[in-house]
């Protein structure tokens, strides 16, 4: 798996997460849960990615994201992420009528 993608799919999961109970901490039990098969550093360096952009705050020990706080304006993007492809969606399917 490349580093993007697992960035990707950790901020697909804090979201949702977020959505279903407004949890928006999470420990990195939670995130090797996801990916047992991972090495631990890749996992880290994942969430640290994500920390550099922006989108989480991570508790660094030992080089390890023990603990990570997932931010509003990540919420936000996501969110306006969904929205835009929900209404590329939309003006596709009106040209399909045309």
């Amino acid at each position: 798996m490349k580093l993007n993608n697992l960035k990707s799919e950790f901020l697909k999961y804090m979201v949702k997460s977020y959505t279903k109970d407004h949890k928006r901490v999470f420990t990195f039990e939670s995130f090797k849960s996801l990916y047992p098969e991972l090495d631990d550093d890749f996992i880290s360096d994942a969430l640290f990615a994500l920390d550099e952009d922006g989108l989480v705050h991570v508790f660094k020990a030992d080089d390890v994201a023990y603990e990570t706080t997932l931010l509003p304006n990540a919420i936000c993007s996501v969110e306006e992420d969904t929205l835009l492809r929900k209404g590329y969606s939309f003006i596709k399917e009106i040209r399909s009528w045309l």
